[in-house]
């Protein structure tokens, strides 16, 4: 063999590079197929999970539902409804903010509806209520008004005390008090 490659080194060289061409190419091929098998495993590793918690997703749905009926019915309980106007929510907030502080004994001077403010998934009412009374009637005020539902949030809050006259020597100090309450309403 080696007298014959000595004898005909041309061909013997060309005889080489025959074999080793497609060697190469068979080489090349299996190290792209092996990679690609390196990353199509690690894509199937990441979906793995996904198709894990999506299968927990799946056989729970049905305590999912009933947990999110749950919720929307205590949502529903805490705002209005996108069946109401804003307006209408509006006037119905300002009536029963007057009705319920003027149970607390508190005197209403003046009541005025807010430009209702757009946001994502809400409509923020406001309305603003000067009133009078003493330090109980508002604390009593505020208390029913924490207990009102749909829930009334108050925005702000600032109280003036009243002056005293001499004739009027009272134990309670008489406030003025201006509130601006806001509820939500549903957009979605």
């Amino acid at each position: 063999m080696r007298l014959w490659i000595r004898g005909h080194r041309r061909s013997a060289i060309l005889v080489m590079l025959t074999l080793t061409l497609p060697v190469y190419l068979f080489t090349a091929a299996m190290a792209t197929m092996l990679s690609a098998r390196g990353e199509y495993r690690e894509q199937i590793n990441s979906i793995e999970p996904r198709v894990a918690r999506m299968q927990g997703l799946i056989a729970k749905e049905k305590e999912i539902q009933e947990s999110l009926a749950g919720v929307n019915t205590v949502v529903a309980d805490h705002i209005y409804p996108q069946s109401s106007a804003a307006e209408a929510v509006a006037a119905s907030l300002q009536a029963e903010a007057r009705r319920i502080l003027s149970e607390a004994g508190m005197d209403i001077t003046n009541s005025q509806v807010l430009r209702p403010r757009k946001r994502d998934q809400f409509d923020y009412v406001a309305v603003k209520i000067v009133a009078r009374g003493t330090l109980t009637q508002l604390d009593q005020g505020l208390s029913d008004l924490d207990q009102f539902r749909p829930v009334v949030f108050v925005e702000s809050l600032d109280a003036f005390p009243n002056r005293r006259r001499r004739k009027q020597e009272t134990d309670s100090q008489v406030l003025t008090v201006s509130l601006q309450l806001l509820s939500l309403r549903s957009v979605l």
